[in-house]
């Protein structure tokens, strides 16, 4: 099992908030690329754009139960449980709150909000890319997610 950071951001940024509560209530995590990227299961990491190259790993990498700490365009946001092999669809979804082409089924979604109560105690971890797997186990993320897995 693995655990990520992923960031869950439109190019609408007026609208991520929004989209990020849709996505995550049907059940679901993406991403998507500035350009036309197609099936990441169909090309190589190379292939894909210098700056968006970690993306080949939610693909190819993530699995089924692994945990994934979500932040929407603002913020830490919340913990979700992989809970589907990677989809692709050719244009997006959002009448079934798939507002990305590239997407996973999540399940046991928890937020931060309920798990923080306070949001003057909510620790301060930004994010800078869009998907990040996490294999230092003493990072304040890592950290977080056992935390809050244990709780």
């Amino acid at each position: 099992m693995t655990y990520w950071r992923m960031q869950l951001h439109p190019h609408e940024s007026e609208s991520a908030i929004r989209h990020t509560v849709e996505s995550l209530s049907a059940g679901y995590i993406g991403l998507d690329f500035a350009t036309d990227v197609p099936d990441l299961l169909t090309v190589t990491q190379n292939e894909l754009p210098e700056d968006s190259r970690n993306y080949w790993l939610f693909a190819h990498e993530m699995d089924v139960g692994d945990w994934v700490l979500l932040f929407n365009i603002i913020s830490l946001f919340a913990l979700a449980r992989v809970a589907g092999s990677y989809n692709y669809i050719r244009s997006t979804a959002p009448e079934i709150g798939v507002w990305f082409r590239h997407f996973r089924k999540v399940d046991s979604v928890r937020y931060y909000g309920d798990f923080v109560t306070d949001a003057r105690d909510w620790e301060p971890i930004t994010m800078t890319a869009t998907i990040t797997p996490l294999r230092e186990h003493g990072t304040a993320s890592y950290q977080l997610i056992e935390r809050w897995l244990q709780a």
